[in-house]
């Protein structure tokens, strides 16, 4: 079955505004899944025309697809000297940004010169992955919201939960941007529809996807640091990770009031620094402080999905429960404060006490940690301070054994959990006997506990001593069991 006359309108206007910037040396290659559409005889040698790659670029897709997805193949140019791939189809159904404003998307990836099957085109060397996972990874990403409904957008990331798409490559997944060495004036196309949008489908490596979703707004983030590596829209197989990875641990507040940069939200907290910042928009910063410098980041909000693992953790008030709640649903952006590089934990003082100030001056609703597991209030986060609650980790019920309690955060920090089992005595009280040994223990060295310490809690005296428990899966960070080293707080006096 052919395009309606309101679709060949779409996809003529499409393809006259890839020519402009693209050339006018092209094929279509059409998804074979599209009932009815088949390629004529011998189009596929010719450039202008259409080609049955179908069965070499991406399996059939659902028959509830809206709309086929077919590839634009442009070779090489004078002006673009590799060759380009654009989706067409994606743009026949609009999807609906988050303020509920419609738009359309087509998908773009540029392939160096030469690039096995492609240019030329020979869609026998397409049987071969190596040669055909770009065209796989392109159409299969356009296609995912005609299968489940979900939208694709500057910034999304695509998973292919940490499986390479080719031995060759070090990819895992992709993002979704600007299409970094092409003209700007492609990524707009007016059509009769209405503009469609050009973005770029790059190819991503484990430690950008982690490091895409450490934070809110992550993946503008890795698409900076992409573009600061000269990262194109053009597959480079051979391309190295622009990252080692999210930091090792992360403290974000939830902030009232919107900030597009740093000055906003440090006005009251620190004045000159706000100064200096705000009159240059920054919106990330390093603080140069010691051997481990603390990176400050504003931008972007949380999902509530992104959050409910750590907020059932929460032990609070039923009252403060609800404000916590209300936090999350409402907050405005978020100051993500985490170590440039990892190091022994010695900033989380600075960026605890940075939170705190935020706090004092009205502009945190919540602060979460999620290396230890912890959200809480913004007045939970004070009355804890003042407890002299240990602010390196925080303890929570062990899933592996109903009568002990453990440590999360401490790994974070280069160092050892510590896990405390008293059968004796209630999951509250075990949980505030951990606090206490590690708060004693960190005032007395460093920023961890160490095997061999001692302190004193409750009137009973315990050592932390090297051991080895199973650990049940804890969050998508520990999905399976594990055998992990710990260290047992044993009592070595009197209880």
């Amino acid at each position: 079955m052919g395009p309606t006359p309101h679709e060949a309108s779409q996809r003529d206007a499409l393809l006259a505004h890839l020519t402009e910037f693209l050339g006018d040396q092209y094929i279509v290659a059409t998804d074979t899944a599209a009932p009815g559409d088949s390629a004529a005889p011998g189009d596929s040698a010719a450039l202008g025309g259409s080609a049955d790659l179908g069965s070499a670029t991406g399996p059939d897709a659902p028959s509830g697809l809206p709309a086929p997805i077919d590839l634009a193949v442009f070779a090489p140019s004078v002006h673009v000297p590799h060759a380009t791939l654009v989706t067409l189809g994606l743009s026949e159904n609009p999807m609906h940004a988050e303020s509920g404003e419609e738009y359309r998307l087509e998908l773009l990836m540029g392939l160096p010169a030469g690039w096995p099957g492609i240019d030329p085109p020979q869609p026998e060397l397409l049987e071969a992955g190596e040669n055909s996972w770009p065209l796989h990874l392109l159409r299969d990403t356009a296609r995912i919201p005609g299968e489940d409904g979900s939208t694709l957008d500057w910034g999304h990331s695509i998973s292919n939960l940490g499986m390479r798409y080719d031995p060759s490559a070090p990819f895992t997944g992709a993002l979704i941007g600007p299409p970094y060495g092409y003209p700007p004036q492609l990524m707009y196309a007016p059509t009769p529809a209405g503009g469609v949008q050009i973005l770029a489908v790059l190819p991503a490596t484990d430690e950008e996807l982690a490091l895409r979703v450490s934070v809110p707004s992550g993946g503008d983030m890795v698409l900076d640091r992409l573009e600061r590596a000269g990262v194109t829209a053009v597959l480079d197989p051979a391309r190295e990770s622009v990252t080692d990875g999210p930091a090792p641990w992360r403290l974000h507040v939830l902030l009232r009031e919107p900030a597009e940069h740093l000055g906003q939200v440090l006005e009251g907290v620190l004045p000159n620094m706000a100064e200096q910042l705000g009159a240059q928009g920054i919106d990330e910063f390093v603080l140069p402080i010691g051997p481990e410098p603390l990176r400050w980041r504003v931008g972007g909000r949380f999902a509530p999905s992104a959050l409910a693992d750590d907020l059932e953790l929460a032990v609070l008030p039923e009252q403060e429960l609800a404000v916590l709640r209300e936090a999350i649903t409402s907050h405005a952006t978020v100051l993500t404060l985490s170590p440039e590089r990892p190091g022994d934990g010695a900033t989380v003082a600075g960026a605890t006490a940075m939170a705190q100030l935020l706090v004092e001056t009205g502009k945190a609703l919540a602060v979460w940690l999620p290396h230890q597991r912890h959200l809480t209030t913004a007045a939970q986060f004070t009355a804890d301070i003042a407890a002299e609650l240990p602010t390196t980790c925080r303890a929570h019920p062990d899933l592996a054994s109903d009568d002990s309690a453990r440590t999360a955060g401490l790994a974070a920090l280069g160092g050892t959990e510590v896990r405390f089992a008293a059968p004796g005595l209630s999951a509250a009280e075990r949980i505030d006997h951990l606090h206490r040994m590690v708060a004693d223990c960190v005032e007395e060295v460093a920023v961890v506990p160490a095997a061999g310490q001692q302190a004193r809690v409750a009137g009973t005296t315990y050592e932390l001593r090297l051991g080895a428990v199973v650990t049940a899966g804890v969050g998508p960070e520990v999905p399976e069991a594990v055998l992990e080293q710990v260290l047992e707080m044993v009592p070595t006096g009197p209880r």
